[in-house]
């Protein structure tokens, strides 16, 4: 008994070093949505409300800067406003084209926002999009995100990756957008890459898939299909299920090594791919050439909008002590040349037509 009494002594001291917050007396935010309002920003944000049981609301106002985002929540609550949920920001477009500084320090100056929050881009208004929000469950909107970074064509990304890009050397900023579609669906919709705190570029689905290879170690895509039409304008179609890259970056050119495994779906129902060796490794290759060329093409168009979301700066520093980022982006980057090879396996099979 008496070897327990300090142990007991410390639990006490433990437990009133934080203040206690009971979770049905504060406000839980789960999304902060931002659209430019004249000078200011409109700020809308989405909580949880649990009353007998857990239900979304939603919270509207202006700041002149990011750094009050929460002042205006505040006033319209009858509890503490609390960040330490907050799992999604979305960023109109528009205001994304301003310039993201004061949301990157934001972020920054707010401890209690987590590494793993994503940070989205949205053509549409941004308080559209999180009332949108309101007719799903609590946690849909980072749900949605986050399936579509894990299994979908929508590159990785979140608090802690938007930051290092934003504040480091040698790469650019990219974020998944966000959209609603006629019928009021949210679906993920491609990447907006900017250069410095500007967004500069837009990418379709299919583009951001190429940030996704050569950012990530290892891609499989679950139902986003590549396609294209061939020189015989037939359909070939496939789907990532597994994926190896490499880049090397020298002082005039860039090599871009990538080897696909993958599920074949549609492809020239004139070709026997299964019985025949020679149809098989044709549509491999014309698999081949096209990845290599929309993997180039996407490549120089970067280039040509002054834009590294890849970070071949980063790349490049790696290897050259004395790297410096003005004299790179502005006399090695626009002039190098990318060569691009693929290799492809076909593991499955679909039907031809």
């Amino acid at each position: 008994m008496i070897r327990s009494i300090p142990l007991l002594f410390c639990c006490f001291l433990l437990s009133g070093c934080a203040e206690q917050q009971i979770v049905d007396r504060i406000k839980l935010i789960q999304s902060i949505g931002n659209d430019p309002h004249g000078d200011a920003i409109k700020v809308t944000a989405t909580y949880l409300a649990y009353e007998k049981k857990a239900r979304m609301l939603l919270l509207e106002g202006d700041v002149k800067s990011y750094g009050e985002v929460y002042t205006p929540f505040a006033s319209q609550t009858d509890h503490p406003i609390a960040s330490g949920q907050l799992k999604t920001v979305v960023i109109n477009e528009k205001l994304a084209r301003r310039g993201i500084s004061a949301v990157a320090t934001g972020i920054v100056r707010d401890p209690l926002i987590s590494n793993r929050a994503k940070i989205v881009l949205t053509p549409d208004q941004a308080s559209d999009i999180l009332a949108e929000s309101l007719n799903y469950p609590p946690a849909y909107l980072s749900r949605l995100v986050e399936q579509n970074m894990r299994y979908e064509n929508t590159p990785n990304t979140n608090g802690h990756l938007f930051l290092d890009q934003y504040f480091g050397a040698g790469q650019d900023v990219f974020l998944p957008v966000l959209t609603k579609d006629g019928k009021g669906a949210l679906r993920m919709d491609g990447v907006g890459v900017f250069r410095g705190d500007r967004l500069k570029l837009l990418l379709n689905n299919e583009q951001a898939l190429f940030i996704k290879l050569l950012k990530e170690k290892d891609v499989e895509v679950r139902s986003s299909r590549y396609s294209f039409k061939n020189e015989q304008n037939k359909l070939i179609s496939f789907r990532i299920i597994h994926s190896a890259h490499k880049v090397t970056v020298h002082n005039e050119s860039a090599l871009i090594s990538l080897k696909l495994d993958i599920d074949l779906g549609d492809y020239p129902a004139n070709l026997n791919v299964i019985l025949i060796d020679r149809d098989m490794r044709e549509v491999k290759e014309q698999i081949e050439r096209r990845l290599a060329a929309d993997m180039k093409a996407i490549l120089e168009n970067f280039q040509k909008n002054e834009v590294d979301p890849v970070g071949i700066g980063n790349l490049y520093r790696a290897h050259h002590r004395g790297w410096n980022e003005q004299t790179f982006y502005a006399r090695q980057y626009p002039n190098l040349k990318f060569e691009v090879r693929t290799e492809v396996k076909i593991q499955l099979l679909g039907v031809g037509h």
